[in-house]
């Protein structure tokens, strides 16, 4: 039997404009072609720069792994494994918090901004269903923290935790000691009001190496009201002048999934935290190379 399609039914090909800049297609060959040189691979399908193409593509655009595979003739399976491949290169590259840290104590800044967001996912199947369900965003999801700096540039993103996790409770469980971390490089954290009552946790910190006793460590949330108590016009404006400090941190989360693939991730959650990584590093070059055109 003939596995050639009908007459006037083949296959038809168009082209996508990937909105990206030629230096992160050529940072991503170079890497890619590190790695085969380190395996001493000797023939693949693509050249380093048509896997980063595909890559590339498959992150900004998220499309069906088998209609991309098929215009460079490779199936759906190849697709996948070379984006594993490449998001495991560029996850490598991510910088640790600690460096991080470093960096913005260097540069003698004050605040940092942390910050949550829910990654949808698939629904799952077994015990994994329930844990990755967000009550309050009504989906399935992964939620992971960020810190940004004052303008709203990613510098950090966490390991990723079952959907149904609170901010505050993911700030608390990561093994990290996220704000411990920041008091010592003598930064504070200002998020939502997600993560109000977190400044609560320095009361069970009697013996702190910066304050010299009890830890004083200021986390910044805006004020929120309680029963029978509303907020006061005082604490209206500054909330509202809060707002407008914060609201940075989104346009950090709206760069970070401006990658389609996180629309709703198809991958299996093992992976999920190496990807966000990767697109943090690919987020990060983007608009280090947009700030020097500019």
């Amino acid at each position: 039997m003939s596995q050639q399609p009908a007459e006037g039914f083949g296959p038809i090909s168009y082209q996508v404009t990937l909105p990206l800049s030629r230096q992160t297609l050529q940072m991503v060959a170079e890497l890619i072609r590190a790695h085969r040189r380190r395996l001493r691979s000797r023939w693949r399908k693509a050249t380093p720069g048509g896997q980063a193409l595909v890559v590339l593509a498959v992150l900004r655009h998220d499309p069906r792994l088998a209609h991309l595979g098929a215009g460079m003739g490779v199936s759906a399976a190849t697709v996948r494994r070379w984006m594993l491949e490449v998001i495991t290169l560029l996850a490598a590259r991510a910088a640790r918090l600690e460096r991080i840290l470093h960096r913005l104590a260097d540069r003698a800044a004050a605040v940092v901004l942390v910050d949550g967001t829910v990654i949808r996912t698939r629904r799952r199947t077994g015990r994994t269903n329930r844990a990755n369900y967000s009550g309050k965003h009504k989906h399935h999801g992964l939620v992971t923290l960020a810190l940004t700096d004052e303008n709203g540039r990613l510098l950090w993103v966490s390991a990723v935790l079952p959907g149904r996790t609170a901010d505050i409770t993911a700030a608390r469980r990561l093994r990290l000691r996220l704000r411990e971390r920041l008091h010592a490089h003598g930064l504070t954290p200002a998020g939502d009001k997600g993560f109000h009552g977190w400044h609560k946790d320095v009361r069970t910190t009697r013996d702190c190496r910066g304050c010299g006793g009890a830890c004083e460590q200021i986390v910044l949330t805006p004020y929120k009201a309680e029963a029978r108590r509303p907020l006061t016009k005082a604490q209206k404006q500054a909330n509202a002048a809060f707002a407008a400090m914060r609201s940075a941190v989104e346009g950090g989360f709206a760069a970070l999934k401006a990658w389609r693939i996180l629309d709703k991730l198809r991958l299996a959650t093992r992976h999920a935290t190496t990807l966000l990584r990767a697109l943090l590093v690919l987020t990060q070059h983007e608009q280090s190379v947009r700030h020097v055109h500019a």
